[in-house]
């Protein structure tokens, strides 16, 4: 895995990397002529990240890969970006499924952006078995962290952490005027935590039978009169896929010149941002991008006890995945011993006078049954010592049937195999924890 993400980088270079709708294909695309067997790009507001299994030893690395993408000095990128393989991959990629990475602690969005960006990479036919079988068990991991921390259930999100921040930056009072511009899922949420507070918003979209699904007929802003709704706004929440500029500077300075001294707040939840950064140098106009929207978590016991919880559900769902990747990293060195025993098998039976009575696929199945009888323990024992990493224990099973493991399996099983840690047991905080 490798990627940028707002705990490293600021709004500027997550802007440059940024995958916008549609643009993932070219990226992955890229990646698998680049000789990566399989690859999955997440790209939010907040994150661009690649995971990726590389197959050849001449593939250029992520990092110029990415940079490339961006078309920026690969140096740019090489002090903000996060770099982690294998296990460490897969832990990063489960706690950002569980929200445990976002910006908003345990934000809703990145399950269904984590789903998005795997359906692409399979349309794409670049995630495999292997990345399928990870993206699957993080995001097995993320609903448990919904479900059985309160985190779910606070219903936490960029758009909702837009809402309460912008309503106390615009400090109107019970009634302010709010525009939401844009018609996808986050202006949709945004206007579904507004409706929770009893506002009714204008929305403002291309799309205008996007904003009247929102809104009702009666609150749409065609975009091209957006400056009318800006003179009326107490509070403007931007987010749009837009590539560009949305919401200018020469529309805002005209809207502020009929306001008298009314203040506007205008909040940009968009990357690329789509919110001239030259409004914030206007009197009057207060203008918050992400970076300025602060979490406030750990001033909450509640949620920094989700927190915890949430962590070790993660670290839980990890050491299993991590098991069951070494479990089957034993695959080849169970496929020896039973090709082995079945062999001896087969060749004691041949040798016995009531041979010739049996045609020879009749030996092969009785050869295949009791082999099949005599492994049932040690395949067990075999899958256990892979799951734990025990490769000594598969040594001297292997020695003790006569069968020399390969070295190349021994090491994939020692790869794949789940660290031991200390986790302690942490309180649960509502019926049902795990």
């Amino acid at each position: 895995m490798l990627g940028l993400s707002h705990r490293g980088s600021p709004i500027a270079l997550l802007e440059r990397v940024s995958v916008r709708r549609g643009g993932q294909r070219p990226l992955l695309a890229a990646l698998a002529a680049d000789g990566y067997a399989e690859a999955v790009v997440l790209s939010t507001c907040s994150r661009t990240e690649i995971y990726a299994i590389r197959t050849s030893d001449t593939a250029r690395d992520l990092l110029t890969i990415l940079a490339d993408h961006g078309e920026c000095p690969r140096a740019l990128l090489e002090s903000a970006a996060e770099s982690r393989a294998g296990v460490a991959a897969a832990e990063h990629l489960f706690r950002v499924t569980g929200g445990l990475e976002s910006r908003v602690l345990g934000e809703m969005e990145i399950l269904g952006q984590v789903r998005a960006a795997l359906r692409v990479a399979a349309a794409a036919g670049t995630a495999g078995a292997s990345l399928c079988r990870l993206f699957a068990a993080a995001l097995k991991a993320g609903v448990r962290v919904r479900d059985e921390t309160t985190l779910g259930a606070r219903g936490r999100s960029l758009a909702y952490q837009a809402v309460e921040t912008g309503l106390a930056a615009a400090g109107t009072g019970a009634n302010p005027v709010v525009v939401v511009v844009g018609g996808g899922r986050m202006a949709s949420a945004a206007v579904e935590h507004l409706g929770r507070l009893n506002q009714r918003p204008l929305v403002a979209a291309r799309n205008e039978v996007s904003a009247a699904r929102l809104a009702g007929a009666d609150r749409v802003c065609p975009l091209p009169t957006l400056v009318n709704a800006l003179e009326r706004a107490d509070l403007v929440i931007c987010a749009t896929s837009a590539a560009q500029y949305v919401v200018t500077a020469a529309q805002v300075r005209q809207a502020m010149s009929t306001r008298g001294t009314r203040p506007l707040a205008i909040v940009d939840l968009s990357v690329p941002r789509n919110v001239d950064a030259a409004v914030a140098a206007l009197p009057g106009v207060r203008l918050i991008d992400l970076e300025g929207l602060n979490d406030d978590w750990r001033s909450d016991p509640e949620l920094v006890a989700a927190l915890e919880i949430g962590t070790t559900i993660v670290k839980s769902a990890v050491r299993r995945y991590a098991a069951d990747l070494a479990a089957a990293d034993a695959g080849p060195i169970i496929a020896a011993l039973r090709t082995h025993v079945e062999e001896t098998c087969l060749h004691e039976l041949t040798r016995t006078p009531s041979a010739r009575l049996l045609g020879q696929q009749d030996l092969a199945r009785a050869a295949h049954a009791i082999a099949g009888k005599l492994l049932h323990g040690p395949t067990l024992a075999a899958r256990s010592a892979a799951a734990t990493g025990d490769t000594g224990s598969l040594k001297r099973l292997c020695e003790i049937f006569g069968v020399r493991p390969s070295e190349l399996d021994l090491a994939a099983v020692h790869r794949h195999a789940p660290a031991a840690t200390n986790d302690r047991v942490v309180p649960q905080i509502q019926a049902g924890c795990a």
